[in-house]
């Protein structure tokens, strides 16, 4: 059973901010009859059971109403890489893409990723793609001959 908590709740406010760092995407510390009752938003953090078991050993007198686990974009597209580079790590799931005749086909991230890439007039000026340093550097004239070959 939760203990009463009078009195201000700025300081778990503070806690949780600390807490979850730059994660922390919405928050809401509020008293209730006597009670602290928070609501929490978090992104790219760790998984939301780990969150729950640490709020409550730091914070058991604290009803967490909400806890709220979301991504940034920037996390989606990391995952997504891993599984097309890292499989061992992050398996990419089974993918069945449906054709315009209506056949399901085995595919992967990577196949549906040069599918769409087939498609596009891509252009340096319009596409911002993030290229790293090794892709724009270009390639030596032994290179370009030996990527030429079958």
């Amino acid at each position: 059973m939760r203990k009463p908590v009078a009195g201000n709740t700025s300081n778990y406010y503070k806690r949780l901010k600390k807490y979850f760092g730059f994660h922390l995407n919405g928050l809401e510390v509020r008293e209730d009859g006597g009670e602290v009752q928070a609501q929490v938003v978090y992104l790219d953090f760790k998984h939301i059971d780990v969150v729950r078991k640490e709020l409550a050993q730091m914070m058991p007198e604290v009803e967490f109403t909400k806890i709220r686990r979301d991504f940034t974009m920037s996390a989606e597209r990391w995952v997504i890489d891993q599984m097309i580079v890292n499989d061992v790590d992050h398996p990419e799931p089974t993918i069945y893409v449906k054709r315009d005749n209506g056949d399901l086909t085995l595919s992967s991230l990577w196949d549906i990723a040069c599918a769409e890439l087939r498609q596009l007039n891509l252009d340096d000026d319009e596409d911002k793609i993030p290229y790293d340093e090794d892709e724009r550097k270009g390639y030596d004239d032994d290179m370009l001959f030996s990527n030429a070959q079958d």
